[in-house]
């Protein structure tokens, strides 16, 4: 059998770091992280249909990553309390919302969540946190509205803009007990997407097709670069550096990776779709969950997308 060296010329690498430049191919050994690398080559982020959740549901709320989400509330017919986690592979029914609702808020991970606000039949300001297993009720918003993202944890973060209506630049920051209204949005706004936490967090998008995109340093929030493609009812997930916006009305499926400053255009979802339970931790690891293909659609879905990257870089497990 040919060894690496009679391929390649050479014995594998012995480095302190990854080379900054490698081609597809390359294997070292981090002698400093004690991993093997290997180069699979250019680095392709797409998105990749995975197994559906148990109940097709519109105008749900999501929270986690995308090995590690839950998924809560929306609305199929009628209003849902339904939750489910998903563990990378599955969907598991777990404990229901106290309060039934659609357009609810969300924020925190699979085992710590937060649920806030909503619609059934009127605006809401019912928040109930998530610690694995239950949902407990806790102090409500100070104003009740609907169609707003989260940013954060469940015992540190912010609910943004929202439905009162119109919409509304009111922005509630959460310390795990209270609700306490801050610095207004600088455009009232609804139906539109978040990502970050209570003091570094960033709003994309929403109703109205509006493109505009804040940014929130904890003290003051600043108009930044816009999306190429204005959308309302979009998803986001990521950090205020490293974020995602995806799907959305009119076009669905167009998604978007923002790297701190400016967005740039990725592959679309497969099915594009709006009012979706979103999740993920940077702008190369996403989970889009339900939803509706299109606006006034009375198709619920069950669908679920993941986004992630294939190629580039990647650990050798030795184990």
């Amino acid at each position: 059998m040919a060894t690496y060296k009679d391929i390649h010329g050479s014995k594998i690498q012995n480095v302190s770091s990854d080379p900054p430049t490698s081609v597809a191919g390359d294997l070292w050994y981090n002698s400093t992280s004690g991993d093997l690398k290997v180069n699979l080559g250019t680095p392709v982020v797409a998105w990749s249909t995975v197994n559906s959740l148990n109940q097709a549901r519109t105008s749900t709320a999501g929270a986690g990553i995308a090995t590690a989400a839950i998924v809560v509330g929306g609305y199929s017919s009628t209003y849902l309390a339904d939750t489910e986690v998903w563990n990378g592979a599955n969907w598991t029914e777990v404990n229901n919302l106290n309060t039934a609702r659609s357009s609810l808020g969300s924020m925190g991970t699979y085992t710590a969540a937060l649920a806030f606000g909503g619609n059934n039949g009127s605006n809401m300001g019912n928040t109930e946190t998530w610690n694995g297993s239950n949902w407990t009720e806790v102090n409500d918003l100070n104003s009740p509205r609907r169609a707003m993202p989260g940013a954060g944890t469940n015992t540190a973060g912010l609910a943004i803009g929202g439905f009162l209506p119109p919409g509304t630049n009111i922005v509630e920051s959460w310390n795990g007990s209270n609700w306490t209204e801050i610095t207004d949005l600088n455009t009232p706004r609804y139906a539109s997407a978040g990502a970050g936490t209570q003091t570094a967090a960033l709003l994309i998008g929403g109703a109205g097709g509006t493109p505009k995109t804040e940014l929130w340093n904890g003290s003051n929030w600043t108009e930044v670069n816009d999306l190429n493609t204005g959308r309302e009812a979009l998803m986001g997930s990521g950090v205020q550096t490293s974020a995602l916006a995806y799907g959305g009305a009119a076009p669905a499926g167009v998604t978007e990776q923002w790297n701190g400053t400016n967005w740039t255009e990725g592959n679309d979802m497969n099915t594009g779709r709006l009012r979706a339970a979103s999740a993920g931790a940077t702008n190369t690891s996403a989970l889009a969950s339900g939803g509706v293909p299109a606006p006034g659609s009375p198709d619920n879905v069950a669908l679920v997308e993941e986004w992630s990257v294939s190629g580039g870089v990647s650990t050798i497990d030795l184990s």
